[in-house]
């Protein structure tokens, strides 16, 4: 069975033609797959003059049906015969064509890829709410990388701030290459150089290679501007490890096995950099910034 998606949409003034989309439904070998937008829901209730808690009533409508779509296809697979969905794309089709007042449905979109969660989501956030969606997934990441720096700051920061420099702004003053301050979480002085960036892995990969990139190159200017050899410094990038699955953890991977320059640990082991500066008796140097 071939996978498509149609378009929920809300027709407040079926004269005018006007409509607003406030899900999408997809259609896969494995089931059927809804997803209804808050905001376009909330904004198609305030454009409709009969009560809009129909609103409401045909979304609950709808995840009912593919609920009962979805145990349909569970349980016809378990059987000896495969018996035909009557929700396939002809319906959806007869649908576009023949419903009439609030409620309507698009055409059915045929996709030859399979389409995983993921894909639905670009799918929702293509045709549906672009901007809810992205938000809704930014929120879970930045909880992720909130957690993440408080961490390194329980177990580093608070620890270091009255002996070393601590979001410290590097610039052009000290590395003339520098179009932008690059910012090191904390850096001191004992006889060689030592110093630690958080950089959490839940950003892109171009976006990781640019700040790793930026990195090396700080501490390559550091050491030469104040005669220290690369060898001898003690710089450390703090990283969580991301998911196996991803390209973010193909660079952390290579990070962690190959880079010279610098030591990878993770933000429960952050507190090994705070332990090294305390040892080592680390402090403060750039008293000119």
């Amino acid at each position: 069975m071939k996978s498509f998606y149609s378009l929920i949409k809300i027709s407040p003034n079926e004269m005018s033609g006007d409509s607003l989309t406030i899900g999408i439904i997809l259609s896969t070998s494995s089931g059927l797959k809804v997803k209804f937008s808050k905001l376009k829901k909330q904004l198609s209730k305030s454009i409709i003059s009969s009560d809009n808690s129909i609103i409401d009533f045909v979304e609950k409508q709808i995840l009912s049906k593919v609920k009962e779509h979805n145990k349909f296809i569970s349980d016809n697979k378990k059987g000896l015969f495969e018996h035909p969905s009557l929700l396939d794309s002809e319906y959806f089709s007869y649908l576009s064509k023949y419903s009439n007042g609030l409620l309507k449905f698009t055409a059915p979109s045929i996709i030859a890829d399979n389409v995983d969660d993921i894909k639905f989501e670009k799918l929702f956030s293509l045709f549906v709410d672009s901007s809810l969606n992205f938000e809704e997934d930014k929120k879970p990441i930045k909880k992720i990388e909130k957690m993440f720096f408080d961490k390194v700051e329980a177990k580093l920061i608070s620890r270091v701030k009255n002996r070393v420099h601590i979001h410290q702004n590097i610039d052009s003053k000290i590395v003339p290459s520098l179009f932008k301050p690059f910012q090191i979480d904390c850096i001191g002085l004992n006889g060689v150089l030592v110093g630690a960036k958080a950089l959490p892995f839940t950003q892109s990969k171009e976006t990781l290679h640019k700040s790793i990139n930026t990195y090396i190159s700080v501490i390559a200017q550091l050491s030469s501007k104040f005669n220290k050899s690369l060898d001898s410094n003690n710089f450390f990038l703090i990283a969580d490890q991301p998911n196996k699955k991803t390209q973010e953890y193909k660079l952390w991977k290579q990070l962690f096995s190959d880079e010279k320059l610098l030591k990878v640990i993770s933000s429960d082991e952050s507190d090994q950099v705070a332990e090294f500066i305390e040892d080592n008796n680390a402090s403060t140097f750039l008293s000119s910034l």
